[in-house]
């Protein structure tokens, strides 16, 4: 049984310069000494009464308040997502009688789950909902009791599929991790290189808990995972398959908990099985387009930025001989595998003729890794 059709319900079976004053700067900042950081899934309990909780990718909720206590109550999450994107929510049973039911409305207020005869709650499973989106802006989980009950528990993950999310961690070759869903409907992924030279082992192991793992394997720009054998579950076992990838990129393998429950324990590995598998080649992207307009005094900054290993992001405003640091840096930039454009904006800026933007990527090791050195004229009043 695959991921890829439009929602599954989950009970008994298994289911990541060319100025001189541009120069100087990058001099100044050569000496900083940062902390890379790796993100990873969190789980945290719901606020009491969720009417609007933000949600974001790599995120679970479940705990003690995520509870539905009426058939009136209604929980509301939002997460922002661009067009073209897929996500997948899961939603999944914790307690209570009966269940828990979704609705997902796009940022129109368009109904877009359920849709056609699909059914929308979980009973007393998981409900496994992946969507590709077509508008840009905020979305609204909104969950509901599932019949006249007294209390519905539930948890809820959200994890953003295509492009790869930026929480997924990145494997080495041959380097055993470990983990823990808890629950079990927790998302967590990883992502690797593969070359078209090589055919990789893919081991996921069951290592204690209630729940096993389950995998899936998702190429680069998929919305939807390769079917068996490159998915399956551990049970209390493992669970391998091999595959040589059809081009050389980035793969992605998302875990999740097997059927329903508190969750489980895992270890999962990925290994050269036959022919060559290289080491990644080290990614750095940093670019950077301005724009400003005088009647707001705003100046937009639109970065483009790729990287294949976690980096701290800065950013400086450069006029009249002065260097500002841009409010918001720095930042901790997870590993970013596609290409993907952040905007930024520095408001309160009066006309004061050419303004530079210098931005760099920094690690503890090898310092700046990637920078951008920009300018615009904003004119004179």
């Amino acid at each position: 049984m695959q991921r890829s059709i439009k929602f599954l319900l989950r009970g008994d079976y298994f289911m990541r310069v060319q100025s001189r004053s541009g120069l100087i700067l990058a001099a100044m900042v050569m000496a900083v000494v940062l902390t890379p950081r790796i993100s990873s899934a969190t789980v945290q309990n719901c606020p009491q009464e969720p009417t609007s909780t933000t949600i974001v990718s790599g995120e679970d909720y479940a705990g003690s308040d995520c509870v539905l206590y009426t058939p009136g109550d209604v929980d509301a999450f939002v997460f922002s997502a661009n067009s073209g994107d897929t996500w997948q929510i899961i939603l999944a049973y914790q307690g209570g009688y009966p269940g828990t039911c979704l609705d997902l409305y796009d940022p129109n207020g368009k109904l877009i789950f359920p849709s056609g005869n699909s059914n929308n709650c979980t009973g007393n499973g998981d409900l496994v909902v992946p969507q590709t989106l077509s508008v840009t802006g905020k979305y609204t989980i909104n969950l509901s009791m599932q019949g006249d009950s007294t209390d519905g528990e539930y948890a809820l993950s959200l994890e953003r599929i295509n492009p790869f999310p930026a929480d997924a961690q990145q494997l080495t070759l041959a380097n055993v991790v470990n983990g823990t869903l808890a629950p079990a409907n927790q998302q967590t992924p990883y992502t690797f290189y593969g070359y078209t030279t090589g055919t990789y082992l893919v081991s996921v192991s069951y290592t204690g808990g209630y729940n096993g793992t389950c995998a899936y394997l998702y190429y680069p720009g998929s919305s939807t995972a390769q079917p068996p054998p490159d998915q399956g579950c551990t049970g209390n076992g493992v669970f391998q398959f091999t595959f040589q990838p059809p081009s050389n990129g980035y793969y992605m393998v998302l875990l999740t908990g097997e059927n329903d429950g508190s969750g489980g324990d895992y270890s999962i590995e990925v290994s050269c099985y036959l022919g060559t598998c290289k080491q990644p080649p080290p990614t750095c992207t940093l670019k950077d387009a301005l724009t400003y307009s005088s009647s707001t005094d705003t100046l937009t900054m639109s970065f483009t930025v790729e990287n294949s290993y976690a980096v701290t992001w800065n950013a400086w405003l450069t006029y009249q001989k002065t260097l500002i640091s841009i409010p918001g840096f720095p930042i901790s930039q997870p590993i970013t595998n596609q290409p993907v454009t952040i905007p930024k904006t520095y408001t309160g800026l009066p006309a004061e003729g050419i303004v530079g933007v210098l931005s760099t990527f920094t690690t503890s090791t090898g310092g700046i890794t990637c920078s951008s050195w920009q300018q615009v004229n904003t004119g004179r009043p």
